[in-house]
């Protein structure tokens, strides 16, 4: 990595410094790239490893902006109007490239009012806004990776420190609980033909290496969206996989009609069963397609081969 030409160097600022951050900061470390990681507190854990921390207040452009000031990438793992407030400072402070904490499907497929929102509406208006000013403009990225296999790891999302601000950071929470041999799925789509749901998936970790690929790439080639995925396959094959992982046994599973979501929800909504109303919520998402795409442009253009769902499991939960 030393000998790469510096001219080639970009300096880079990762918001946040929980478990994303921190597997994007491991796999950045590994490059020519220098790298600043925005913290709102002190992380003597992460100092330790020679990681340079910036510590800020998401609440003040003063701050943020001096902060920023020199970076060519900022990749958020923030989100709300500590994102917001990110995407204001960094366009100010001339950054040419926002990369925003989406990391799932594409935004396109999301609908009006989406329940799972989170304030992912309002950061893509506020870059949208940024990318036509006259004065500050701004560029954005948003990669699409569909759902991290680590959905489905002891622990869930959570052991990982991600998505603890969800209802589906726990295990069990999406589609299955390996462990437990348990599944609430919704299999096919509402409609005459009832055609099988597919969803895209990713390791986390792979998401950390295509995105250090990408940086192979220059920055003002980025596109508007970078899609990629570790694999592709039906609710059903997902289900298939794990219960072939686990011996073979079939797991208690809870098929929900995609007609009859509507009517979970509603239930889970009236007896204020949250982790319920957030799977429910999922399950629609995943019923809405909000998971699948058949392109994946990004593993056409770096040298990244990801691990397949089968493996990831097997790997995970193959030595019991």
């Amino acid at each position: 990595m030393a000998n790469e030409p510096r001219e080639n160097m970009m300096r880079i600022a990762i918001a946040g410094s929980g478990g994303l951050a921190r597997i994007f900061a491991h796999y950045l470390n590994a490059t020519v790239h220098p790298f600043i990681i925005l913290s709102r507190q002190a992380q003597p854990d992460l100092e330790a490893l020679d990681y340079q921390i910036a510590v800020v207040n998401y609440d003040s452009q003063d701050d943020l902006r001096y902060t920023l000031r020199g970076i060519d990438l900022v990749i958020s793992t923030v989100s709300g109007n500590p994102q917001i407030n990110l995407i204001d400072a960094a366009a100010h402070s001339d950054v040419r490239r926002f990369v925003p904490a989406e990391f799932e499907g594409p935004p396109g497929r999301r609908p009006r009012n989406d329940p799972l929102d989170r304030g992912r509406a309002a950061t893509l208006d506020r870059l949208r806004h940024w990318s036509h000013h006259h004065r500050h403009r701004m560029a954005s990225t948003i990669f699409i990776c569909g759902v991290f296999y680590e959905r489905f790891a002891r622990g869930g999302l959570g052991s990982l420190g991600i998505g603890t601000s969800t209802n589906v950071y726990y295990q069990g929470s999406y589609l299955m609980d390996v462990e437990a041999s348990t599944a609430e799925i919704v299999e096919r789509q509402s409609g005459g033909q009832a055609v099988p749901i597919f969803l895209c998936l990713t390791s986390v970790y792979d998401v950390a290496r295509f995105l250090v690929a990408a940086l192979d790439i220059p920055l003002q080639s980025w596109p508007a969206e970078f899609k990629m995925h570790g694999d592709r396959r039906s609710v059903a094959d997902v289900i298939l996989y794990a219960e072939s992982v686990k011996g073979g046994a079939q797991f208690v599973q809870e098929v929900i009609q995609a007609r009859d979501l509507p009517a979970h929800l509603e239930h889970a909504t009236y007896y204020q069963d949250l982790a319920k109303v957030g799977r429910v919520q999922e399950l629609i998402a995943t019923e809405q397609r909000r998971y699948d795409y058949t392109t994946a442009n990004l593993n056409a253009l770096v040298n990244v081969v990801p691990t397949n769902f089968w493996e990831w499991l097997r790997g995970h939960w193959g030595a019991q």
